[in-house]
């Protein structure tokens, strides 16, 4: 996984990530409450947010790129729904966890553009990024 802080200078697609990191921080609000939400009603303890410009059959759409006139639409989804399709592995999972850190401050974006897909990490603006729940 990468997070967003770490330099773009020898990324192919440095002006998509800005674009992605620039999206993200308009809506973290927005993602930060989403994320709650999930935790409060226990529908899973890791949010997975999807960014994408094509259709995809994961997660719900809870920002069209059109509708808002933004890069990438986002989804949401859920580390279960990841485990379930294969996206991640049963055996990754514990890392893939240590690795998210607490879900309050962090979230997890899969970021899908064109052939590429990766697992960004994200902080929520203004929330400590340690790992501790």
């Amino acid at each position: 996984m990468v997070t967003l802080q770490s330099k773009y200078m020898s990324d192919p697609l440095e002006k998509e990530l800005k674009e992605l990191q620039g999206e993200l921080t308009e809506f973290s609000g927005q993602l930060l409450e989403i994320t709650r939400e999930l935790l409060k009603e226990r529908v899973t303890e890791f949010p997975i947010f999807i960014a994408h410009q094509a259709d995809v059959f994961l997660g719900e759409v809870i920002v069209d790129m059109k509708e808002y006139e933004v890069p990438f639409s986002l989804s949401v989804s859920t580390v279960e729904e990841f485990v379930e399709t294969g996206l991640i592995q049963k055996e990754k999972l514990a890392g893939f966890r240590e690795a998210f850190g607490n879900p309050e401050n962090n979230t997890c974006v899969f970021w899908i553009h064109g052939d590429n897909a990766r697992y960004i990490l994200f902080p929520f603006a203004g929330r400590n990024t340690d790992t501790e729940s």
